[in-house]
């Protein structure tokens, strides 16, 4: 059955995205003949499971043994040569790489198929990063500065409306999937080409917590996602080294906490003077810490929907037990 094979394959897929997150370029130290030796291991033990499978090739089993397939035809036959110079080493490595991000996000969309969930990859991405705070920054400005008195939730839930438009046009479209992959591809992380983008989910929070919360909340809540999450991304990366679920790390979820208070605070003393420190102080917290927790344990939800709902909600209960909502 397809669901026996897709838990055969978990193991083997879990060990598949450690190897590419120690090839991040954030991670690798350089030790090619290590990732080498577990290319191999992956390769043979990815062919065992496909050669003990059992039964015929049904329409339930077919996709998933295509994409097993996939993945070790590139493990077994696009490594970079040994030899090669070390800038086309480097280019050789990092074509590899992208292969194989995409070949492993098409095996997790396969595996979902069976109920088997394995974590998603969120490579390298600067410009992705720096959009991210870009959004953020901006976000709060426009919601402190402009939206003031205003209908907070209109601009967002347009934003919204017009991107799950989109996905629907991308996903009955090949020629509109083929642009919309190319004009994102700057930004987007390899899940995205088979699964909801990051920034339709963005939108549809923003729109629900300026409905349901007052513009000091939605501010913090927008700062925490803004700032928090690419400052626990680069860390993870770079200095992560204790694991703890859905490919983060403990020093990634401490980083996301502490950035995303002290940027709350920054927000609060800036455009919020008025409340008394204490208060900046549990808002913040308050808001950082469940929004951390979201999301270390996001998996089927994108983080950049339940990062700042339970922001908006942590804040907001801080506020009410002080009295200020």
């Amino acid at each position: 059955m397809s669901h026996t094979l897709a838990i055969e394959s978990e193991p083997v897929a879990l060990q598949l995205h450690g190897l590419l997150r120690d090839l991040d370029p954030a991670r690798w130290d350089g030790a090619e003949g290590t990732i080498r030796g577990r290319i191999e291991v992956l390769e043979e033990q990815l062919s065992r499971v496909l050669d003990t499978a059992s039964g015929p090739a049904t329409a339930e089993r077919a996709p998933l043994r295509q994409r097993l397939g996939e993945v070790v035809q590139l493990l077994r036959e696009r490594v970079p040569q040994v030899g090669l110079s070390a800038a086309e080493l480097r280019e050789a490595w990092s074509g590899f790489r992208k292969q194989l991000q995409l070949a492993y996000e098409a095996l997790g969309v396969s595996l979902q198929a069976c109920s088997v969930h394995v974590p998603s990859l969120r490579p390298t991405n600067h410009t992705r990063n720096l959009f991210h705070l870009c959004m953020g920054a901006g976000c709060v400005v426009v919601l402190e500065e402009v939206m003031v008195g205003r209908i907070l939730w209109l601009p967002p839930l347009i934003f919204a409306v017009t991107f799950w438009v989109l996905e629907g046009m991308r996903h009955l479209n090949g020629q509109a999937r083929a642009f919309l992959l190319w004009l994102f591809k700057p930004i987007a992380h390899p899940h995205e080409r088979y699964r909801v983008n990051s920034a339709s989910w963005f939108a549809t929070a923003l729109a629900l917590i300026g409905m349901l919360f007052e513009p000091m909340i939605c501010s913090v809540a927008v700062i925490i996602l803004g700032l928090a999450d690419p400052a626990a991304a680069v860390v993870g990366r770079r200095l992560g080294r204790i694991k703890l679920v859905n490919g983060r790390t403990l020093e990634g979820s401490l980083t996301f906490v502490l950035v995303g208070a002290l940027a709350a605070m920054t927000v609060l003393r800036i455009w919020h003077p008025e409340l008394p420190p204490v208060a900046m102080i549990a808002i913040a917290f308050g808001a950082a810490v469940p929004a951390g927790l979201a999301e270390l344990y996001s998996r089927r939800i994108d983080d950049n929907f339940s990062v700042p709902m339970t922001a908006a909600l942590g804040g907001w209960a801080a506020a009410a037990i002080l009295g200020l909502s």
